[in-house]
């Protein structure tokens, strides 16, 4: 894995990507005391990207963001230690493709890639809930462009696959701190290390009832 972060700007842009911004100066990221970068949001809609190289034995990642047999769990495997969404029971896109669909995703609280304990497979369910909401791109047509040139490019210039998910309102992040995992699967079934990021989604400002 080469990237895995969030970006604020629905249409892609990294950072700065007009000239209105020019002169304003990259933000410093912030990491907590384990190295984990933290990204502080003010809602909970943005766009999550991982990017992948080949892996150490020179096999490409998967692209399955659907179940794969035998483990019936995606290629992009990513889980959220805060339940996301409005019901994050529904499994409705744990069978299908790549989608925008609604229904919520289940947290998993430690983060944990084991097997499913029981006769309901609750771990890989949210585990592809989470994953078809994305779809996968070739750095030749990223979802991501790094500067004013409108040309396309990849967060880290030796990805060779990307996997972009713009999440949609009935799968926000809850406000608060989620401490978010993904690991990918390359096309032999090996599965390589997790990489995790922190969002922090603000809390919204209680409203005041006037007073007569």
């Amino acid at each position: 894995m080469v990237f895995f972060g969030v970006i604020d700007n629905a249409d892609g842009c990294v950072f700065c990507c007009d000239q209105s911004c020019t002169r304003t100066p990259t933000p410093t990221p912030q990491f907590d005391a384990q190295g984990r970068r933290i990204y502080d949001e003010k809602t909970g809609q943005f766009l999550i990207v991982v990017e992948a190289g080949s892996a150490a034995s020179g096999a490409t990642p998967g692209i399955q963001l659907g179940p794969v047999p035998p483990s019936n769990r995606p290629d992009l495997q990513i889980e959220s230690t805060q339940s996301m969404g409005v019901d994050p029971i529904n499994t409705q896109c744990a069978s299908g493709p790549a989608s925008s669909g609604g229904g919520g995703i289940l947290g998993i609280n430690p983060p944990n890639f084991g097997p499913d304990m029981g006769s309901v497979p609750t771990l890989t369910n949210a585990l592809n809930n989470f994953a078809c909401r994305f779809q996968a791109f070739s750095p030749s047509q990223p979802c991501t462009f790094v500067d004013a040139s409108g040309i396309g490019r990849t967060v880290n210039p030796s990805a060779v696959i990307q996997f972009c998910d713009a999440v949609t309102g009935t799968a926000a992040f809850q406000p608060g701190p989620s401490l978010v995992t993904v690991q990918l699967r390359d096309i032999n079934g090996n599965i390589g290390p997790t990489a995790q990021i922190i969002v922090r989604v603000a809390t919204p400002t209680p409203t005041r009832t006037p007073t007569r």
